[in-house]
């Protein structure tokens, strides 16, 4: 080396001496070429996608290349020297050369700054320069191997609470942001894809594959420009496309199994029926049991364990098939996606298949149109879950007597259905069909103005069938039973727009202006057959029924809508969005059917201040405060006027003989029905350390929905018992913080995401009167009697449970055989006086607690080394309740199915008083209810959420193969719960029913949940 170096400033030296300029020019540069070293290598993301465009510069220089259309470069530099590698959106690299070896270079996502784009309505807007409260997640970012949009986003986004409903393949999931507003109408927040809005069903509809990314709209000045679909919050998903990308081809494929995470501890075929036998002695009648069968049973040889037979492995895979490529003036994107997911439980599955074509094409200098369109179709066979069927499908298998043995096809002997049979004769299954379209065409007549018009349809056509043969519970009354229910839904769009942007100096402007109008039609047709001269063919041939009744309905919801925003800031440092709608919508009567919808919010950058400029350790500053009103037209279609039906209460009779369908009003008129309306305040920070290796986000807020959508009581006199109106409000207040770190930075990598949101609801108001409203109407058992868990009360949050505060149980001369309970018996459940009047009654009843938790918690973990990279995502809840509802249906001691193996040692008697349940259980006493503060646990849980570990192979590895990209894959999800809480998993939200004030205010009872699932998949991405 100390020869070259003297070799070289010798040639340097005598170049110099020589005459001549090009002489000279010629001999330095063959200095500087035996000094350099060419480089050569590709650059990929650690999902293995090629990136083009990617910065490439020798340290220090002025000397750099960019990445090509397949992530390729070439570039020379000196020896010893480094490069640094810079993407948007991806952290830093800087690589020391040695050797000229080709390098393949993965970068890693970056964490979020001030400086990413954040996708809003109509636009997107650089994050420095947003005053409003949103996040915005990139494909990298969302929780892999997931199986729906909501699961993408679970702990992953503050505010954002994501609840499983059940874990029936295919099942929704419900998300809420910032809290419950409404009562009567949808809480769901809006749903915005590639441009179209709407509400219902994406969820499941669209491949998790073939999202490119998601924002989350959360404060009134973000969701303002959506109007009266804004008020719940917006989520906007965009899809892929094929910009700057060559033309590849890319597989990606898991399979893997779901099982159940926990199962009951019930009592064995010997242990129920000794308990059974023991039950009958009492009572003074035969038992069922002989010593010989009690000796078989207690040996093994007779028996069932129905959760063993009923829970099974069910196999998951998803294959995804996706083309990607583009070119200055052209790009496409197009995938083909089916989805395969079992049951946990046997006979339950789901089934999808997807595809979608992204298009976008330029068109000269002035025009560029796109076009998005998806389709898919989904078939679900669901099992009986709803807490309000004493029915369902889990309370059958969980009560079952496991002292009975079947086969599948045999239905009854001796004492107890089989479940086994009850799933199989019963069919059940829901087929979707949705397709839709999103076309826009853009034209820029002069310069920064841009003229906009977007068309799109949504057409969802559902089919769900369901047929329960004589020979179950369901069947037997009509000899057989066979539903059919046809819902078409149609969705049309027009919404042009114009933008105009402006710079004066150091002052921006942009101005949009648009025109929005929506029609949505549905139609719905309901077939009810019974009285079969045959089970074989069930809803396949309705033919073979004798009695028939139908129903169809129909609605039609038509929005206008008119919006503009202005967006200003000077030298990015001073920060103004204001945006004014004006709605409109056939759901309001002739007076109110438009609403005024304004916002405003401002931000202030202090780090472009000269006084931030000594701070060194700060990076990046921002504070925001923004203010707004959206609105919710979310009810049925009809309210404001007399609706009709033909039912069984409308019938009569001509001759005393032949009843003749009539039709009968089925609700009173209300004209003056207005838009329920949602205030919202956000006072933010957004704040980054030392080179944005820390980024702070913090954010309060306070809401406030009045004019509530709410199906008040009113007056029997005028012959009905409710009437939509506009009555009460709801506070929604609270605070959210976000921190995101770079903890260690080299060869090895670790960052981390960590959010926390708390939220605090509170019913403020429920019209006139403020009169409660209960929910909920259901029994678990026909020996107990109906009672309402939920309560909506002013001061309470919404989803209150309400019910009696437990007291122990009554002794023998217990002092309430004298004063509260003067009709119990010893052994029967004890309640508090709470009103101190002298006697337990419905008064004694009290709030136990909230369905909602008031916190979330989302901390996610990334880790790179070489070619590896561990992904684990936390989640977290606290301060909400559940009712174990499934738990004291198995702890009724008096049953006839099965109870937890508990239940005989802890059950009180005369000759046990120190046991624990009351003897007669809580279903049909003289006294309280099976609503109680017993069974009302804390819902509080930390769960290892999603673990997903993979490698890239080396692009260089795989080039003379043929192959791009190749990476593998294992993921987790469901791994380990913390939890106190006694039943199968805390996070469930059992609806009674699917009514929209069951939605909003009756979640939280464990019974005839589907179990939720832990899933294991490996998988594979391969580009070529």
């Amino acid at each position: 080396m100390k020869k070259l170096i003297t070799y070289q400033f010798s040639r340097l030296i005598e170049c110099l001496f020589k005459p001549g300029l090009v002489i000279f020019m010629l001999c330095a540069f063959t200095t500087v070429k035996a000094q350099s070293i060419k480089v050569t290598g590709v650059v990929s993301a650690t999902d293995g996608d090629l990136l083009p465009g990617v910065s490439i510069l020798e340290t220090g220089t002025t000397n750099g290349t960019v990445t090509g259309i397949a992530g390729q470069f070439v570039l020379n530099v000196h020896t010893g020297a480094s490069i640094t590698v810079k993407a948007i959106g991806y952290e830093i690299q800087n690589i020391i050369i040695t050797n000229s070896k080709p390098l393949n270079i993965n970068l890693v996502a970056n964490v979020k700054t001030l400086n990413d784009v954040v996708v809003v309505g109509y636009g997107s807007k650089n994050k420095s320069t947003f005053a409003g409260s949103a996040v915005t997640l990139s494909a990298e970012d969302l929780n892999k191997s997931s199986l729906s949009v909501a699961n993408l986003l679970t702990a992953k986004a503050a505010g954002v609470q994501v609840t499983q409903n059940n874990g029936t393949p295919g099942a929704a999931l419900t998300i809420r942001i910032r809290g419950t507003n409404s009562i009567n109408a949808s809480s769901d927040p809006l749903y915005v894809i590639d441009g179209f809005p709407t509400n219902d069903g994406v969820g499941v509809t669209i491949s998790p594959e073939d999202i490119a990314s998601i924002s989350i709209l959360k404060d009134a000045a973000s969701a303002a420009i959506y109007g009266s679909r804004g008020a719940n919050g917006v989520i906007i998903i965009t899809t892929k496309s094929g910009k700057n990308k060559k033309g590849n081809l890319t597989v990606d494929s898991y399979d893997g199994y779901q099982k159940v995470i926990k199962l009951y501890d019930l009592a064995d075929g010997y242990e129920n029926a000794t308990r059974l036998n023991a039950l009958d002695i009492a009572s003074g009648t035969t038992t069922p049991y002989s010593a010989g069968r009690l000796d078989s049973l207690k040996q093994g040889l007779l028996g069932t364990n129905w959760q063993n037979v009923l829970f099974q492995l069910g196999k998951v895979e998803d294959n995804t098939l996706s083309f990607t490529g583009g070119s200055p003036n052209t790009s496409v994107y197009s995938s083909l996606d089916f989805l395969n997911q079992e049951g946990v439980v046997i006979d339950s599955r789901y089934q999808r298949v997807g595809a979608r074509v992204n298009l976008d094409q330029k068109v000269g200098d002035k025009f560029s149109m796109s076009a998005r369109v998806f389709g898919t179709y989904g078939i679900q066979n669901d099992l009986p879950l709803a807490p309000s069927t004493i029915n369902g499908f889990l309370k059958q298998a969980l009560k079952a007597n496991p002292a009975s043995t079947f086969d599948v096809n045999e239905n009854i002997r001796g004492d107890e259905t089989n479940p086994l049979y009850f799933l199989a004769a019963t069919n059940r299954e829901n087929d979707n069909y949705r397709t839709n379209g999103y076309f826009s065409l853009k034209y820029e007549p002069i310069k920064n103005l841009i003229i906009q018009s977007d068309q799109g349809i949504d057409i969802n056509t559902s089919k769900v069938l369901y047929f329960a043969p004589s020979t179950v519970p369901a069947g037997v009354s009509g000899n057989g039973l066979a539903t059919v229910t046809n819902i078409d839904e149609t969705e049309l769009i027009i919404n042009p727009t114009a933008t105009y942007s402006y710079k004066l100096k150091e002052n921006n402007f942009k101005l949009l202006a648009g025109y929005n109008q929506q029609t949505y039609v549905y139609n719905e047709y309901d077939l009810t057959a019974t009285n079969f001269s045959s089970n074989e063919l069930g809803y396949d041939n309705l033919g073979t029924a004798q009695q028939f009744s139908a129903a169809s309905g129909k609605s039609r919801i038509k929005r206008q809508s008119w919006f503009s925003r202005l967006d200003y800031d000077f030298n990015n440092r001073y920060i103004f969005t204001g945006t004014y709608r004006i709605d409109g919508s056939s759901v309001f009567g002739a007076n109110n059917k438009l609403g005024y919808f304004p916002s405003g919010a401002f931000a202030w950058r202090f780090d472009q201040e000269d006084f931030s400029k000594n701070i060194t350790f700060l990076s990046s500053g921002k504070a925001r405060v923004s203010y707004g009103i959206t609105g919710n037209d979310r009810i049925n279609s009809g309210l404001t006027a007399v609706n009709f039906a033909a039912d069984n209460s409308s019938k009569y009779t001509l001759d005393g003989v032949d009843q003749v369908s009539g039709i009968a009003i089925t609700n009173l008129a209300n004209p003056n029905l207005k838009w329920e309306q949602t205030a919202s305040l956000d006072i933010g920070l957004d704040i980054g350390f030392l080179k944005d290796r820390i980024i702070l986000e913090t954010d309060y807020y306070d809401k406030q929905t009045t004019n509530l959508l709410l199906n008040s009581n009113i007056a029997p006199s005028t012959g009905f018992q409710t009437q939509f109106g506009n009555d009460g409000s709801v506070e929604n207040k609270g605070f959210e913080f976000n921190i995101q770190t770079v903890n260690i930075d080299g060869k090895f990598k670790w960052s981390s995401s960590l959010n926390f949101s708390y939220n605090k609801n509170k019913v403020l108001s429920l019209g006139t009167n403020n009169a409660d409203i209960y929910l909920g109407s259901l029994k678990p058992d026909g020996a107990a009697d109906f009672e309402n868990p939920f309560i909506l009360r002013v001061g309470q949050p919404i989803d209150s449970f309400y019910g009696y505060e437990y007291a122990g149980i009554v002794q023998e001369n217990d002092p309430v055989l004298k004063t509260t309970q003067k009709n119990s018996s010893p052994g029967e459940p004890k309640f508090v006086d709470v009103n101190h009047d002298g006697i337990i009654d419905a008064n004694d009843r009290v709030v136990l607690g909230s369905g909602i938790p008031d916190a979330f918690y989302g901390f996610t973990n990334t880790f790179n080394y070489k070619h590896f990279q561990l992904d684990i995502v936390t989640q977290a809840q606290t301060g909400g309740k559940l009712l174990n509802l499934q738990k004291e249906d198995l702890e009724y001691p008096l049953s006839q199915g099965n109870t937890l193996n508990t239940v005989p040692s802890q059950v009180w008697s005369p000759t046990n008083t120190s046991g624990t349940l009351p003897a007669t259980g809580f279903y049909g006493n003289p006294y309280g209810g099976w609503v109680n503060s017993k069974y009302i646990e804390s819902s509080d849980y930390i769960r290892i959420k999603n673990i997903n570990l993979a490698y890239n192979f080396p692009a260089t590895t795989l080039k003379s193969i043929g192959i791009s990209a190749l990476s593998v894959y294992a993921n987790v999800q469901n791994l380990v719960t913390f939890t106190k809480y006694s039943g199968l998993d805390p996070d469930v939200g059992n609806l009674v029913d699917n009514s929209q004030i069951n939605q909003n205010g009756g979640r939280g009872i464990d019974f005839n949940a589907f179990p939720v699932n832990r899933m294991y998949v490996l998988g594979a991405k391969v580009t070529f």
